[in-house]
Formats: C-alpha cells, sequence, structure tokens
C-alpha cells in the first residue's frame, strides 16, 4: 500500500471536516483531510461560536440540538483544548406582539424539553444587558446557549485526529476526480494525487462546486455574509444578543443587517452580520456592509460607538433549499459522501459527526443511518 492511499480521504479542513478526521480515525480509520487554504479558513472561520437552541425548528432536531450541546459540555477534556466554552444564554430583541407570541410558543416548548427560557419585558431587559439602548424593543426571549471559539474547536479536532493518525495536508486544492466503474479512484490536487476507498465532501459552501467536478449534483446555496471583531473591552454584554426574523431576514432580502453580538472571554466582540444573496463565491467585504453593521451596533450599544474593529471578514454562508443539512451517499457515485450545509452547526455537528463515521464504518449500525436518513441528499434528486 503506497503513501497516497487511505481508507477515508476528507475535503475540507472546516468543523465537519476536522470533527469527521477525528471521530474516524477514533474509530481506526486510515483518514486523510485535504484542504484549499488552511485549518479553519472558510465558513468556519466566520462562525460566531454559537451553540443556538431556540432557532431549532422542529422537536426533532431540538432533540438533535440538545444532544449536541450535552456532547459540547465535555468536548474540551475530550479533546485536551480549551475551547472557551461557557453558557452566556441568547436574547431574542422582541419588536411587535406578533414576535413576542411566537417566541413565548418557542420557549414554552423548551421549557417542556427542560431548558431554561423565558420572556422578559423592558425592565428585564434592561437589567439583564444595562447597556442595551431598547426603545424600539418591546422585549426579549431568553434561552440557554452556549458558545465556543470556533477557531480552537476545530484545530482541537484537527489536532486530535493527528494524534490518532490522520494526515491533514492544508494549502492543497483539489483539481479533478479520476472515476472508474461509478466509483472515485483518486482524487487529483495540483502536484499530486491520493487514493481513498471513500471521498468525503465536507466543504462548506465549496462542496456544490466539487460535487459537480466530480460528476454528481449537490443543490448547495449560500450567501455573502460579513462581520468584524473588536479591540478587548470591559465587560459590556452578558448574553449574546440578536434580533428576531434572523433567517426569515437572509433569505429573504437582497441586503440586511441581522445583527448578533457576544463578548468573548478575551473581551472582544464578535458583531454580525451584513448579509445579501449571492450567485458567486467572494471572500471581499463590500463597501456597505461593514458601516451597516457598525450603525446597527451603535443603535443598540451607543457605549460601543469608538469600540476599534481589529478584523472584519466576509465569507459565503451556505445552506440547502430546505435549509438543513445533507448528509449521505451522493447519486450517481458509490462512494462519494455528502457532509454540508449544517444548520445550527456548533452543536449538531459533533453529535452528526460521530454519527456519520459510526454509519462509514460499521454500515449495518441501525442507530446511526436512522439518525442521518432525515438528511439523506436523496430528497433533492427529483429537483435536478
Amino acid at each position: 500500500m503506497s503513501d497516497n492511499t487511505y481508507d477515508i480521504a476528507i475535503i475540507g479542513g472546516g468543523l465537519a471536516g476536522t470533527a469527521l478526521a477525528y471521530f474516524l480515525t477514533k474509530d481506526g480509520a486510515k483518514v486523510l483531510l485535504l484542504e484549499a487554504g488552511s485549518i479553519c479558513s472558510g465558513t468556519s472561520a466566520a462562525c460566531a461560536g454559537r451553540a443556538q437552541i431556540i432557532e431549532s425548528e422542529t422537536p426533532e432536531y431540538l432533540d438533535l440540538v440538545l444532544a449536541g450541546l450535552s456532547r459540547l459540555n465535555g468536548l474540551s477534556t475530550e479533546l485536551d483544548t480549551d475551547l472557551e466554552w461557557e453558557m452566556p444564554g441568547h436574547l431574542t430583541l422582541l419588536f411587535n406582539e406578533d414576535q413576542w407570541r411566537q417566541y413565548e410558543t418557542l420557549t414554552r416548548r423548551l421549557n417542556t424539553h427542560g431548558v431554561e427560557a423565558n420572556m422578559l419585558d423592558i425592565p428585564a431587559l434592561q437589567q439583564a444587558e444595562p447597556y442595551l439602548q431598547a426603545d424600539s424593543c418591546i422585549g426579549a426571549a431568553y434561552s440557554t446557549e452556549g458558545h465556543v471559539n470556533p477557531f480552537k474547536l476545530c484545530m482541537g479536532f484537527a489536532n486530535a485526529a493527528r494524534r490518532n493518525g490522520a494526515m491533514l495536508l492544508t494549502n492543497t486544492p483539489i483539481t479533478g476526480f479520476e472515476t472508474q466503474v461509478n466509483k472515485i479512484s483518486r482524487v487529483k490536487a495540483e502536484n499530486d494525487s491520493y487514493s481513498a476507498d471513500i471521498v468525503i465532501l465536507a466543504a462548506g459552501a465549496w462542496s456544490g462546486k466539487l460535487a459537480k467536478l466530480a460528476g454528481s449534483n449537490l443543490p448547495m446555496r449560500f450567501t455573502h455574509a460579513e462581520a468584524f471583531v473588536t479591540e478587548p473591552l470591559p465587560k459590556v454584554i452578558h448574553h449574546h444578543i440578536g434580533i428576531s426574523g434572523f433567517y426569515e431576514a437572509v433569505h429573504g432580502s437582497e441586503r440586511t443587517v441581522t445583527l448578533g453580538l457576544g463578548q468573548h472571554p478575551n473581551g472582544t466582540l464578535v458583531v454580525s452580520n451584513a448579509i445579501q444573496q449571492a450567485e458567486e463565491i467572494d471572500i471581499a467585504s463590500t463597501a456597505w456592509g461593514m458601516p451597516a453593521i457598525a450603525r446597527a451596533c451603535s443603535q443598540f450599544f451607543p457605549a460601543l460607538n469608538r469600540a476599534r474593529i481589529m478584523r472584519t471578514w466576509a465569507m459565503p454562508s451556505p445552506f440547502l433549499p430546505d435549509f438543513l443539512p445533507a448528509l449521505g451517499w451522493l447519486p450517481g457515485l458509490d462512494n462519494l459522501y455528502i457532509a454540508a450545509g449544517f444548520h445550527l452547526a456548533v452543536p449538531t455537528i459533533p453529535i452528526l459527526a460521530e454519527s456519520i463515521a459510526n454509519f462509514i464504518l460499521h454500515p449495518n449500525n441501525k442507530k446511526s443511518f436512522s439518525s442521518l436518513a432525515p438528511f439523506s441528499p436523496e430528497r433533492f434528486a427529483a429537483n435536478k
């Protein structure tokens, strides 16, 4: 067996790819991970690190998210990495009675699952967030929520996978695939090619183009999202804070700001998102995006007017037509697996990546199959 032959080749070095590398090698597989840039340099680098809960649309997805939240509690020890995991809670700002009624329903649902959540009127909201300018709000919905450093989570998975024997090659963009009898026989990069029994696409927004390059189909879509990080500041924000209607705004408008703020343990603030629809991947900031986020931030937190911005980014934010992940064998090729389009990625990826590893390495594992079945890419076959 040559050094370029592996059980599994993973394309993508973000949260999904590194998590898969870890769980697959933990179970004994010989794994190669190929990343076009550096580890956590794509969409995962633009992740705010939220372990979201209240945005779980269905009871089934909420169960998945809560299982992931439980797993995150012990992941720092498992990966031997300080993930900066904390549970600050989330406040969704509400602006009208319809939103209030909607979130009353959501908080009651969380309560039935044993999750702390409740509605806050303006006095309670001001007590929870003293620096918040809440004149335009009628209150907020509070829900339990966690927060992690996404770079440390990626590197924690990556380093643990390396300790388990994985080969991680960065700055290695994929140029094509060799196929034989409905199977990928080799993955081609610029200066070499690699053989693997199974190939996993975990390249986020780039997964659609790679699937097409391999001769399959995945209706990957994405928006263009922008955000920034401030200098370290004294404690200004005590929860993660967002506005209601996030997903409706993201997918329903040409340009919009869906404000989200969270303060990391080191004092820096992550402030997002300027969103616009996109047909092509572009990682350059727009002329309108950063000023729009800054204005929205200043509207709700005037105390931050003079905070210095240390880093900005722009990245594609991937999603599939039904906003659920695609997890399963791609049509047309017997050994090409897709793991992309994750919804509420931080809490779900640790659970789903472990299930994928179990399913691939132990295909008769009925529990893993049933947990992944709702996300099969076969659901898009009729929409080719």
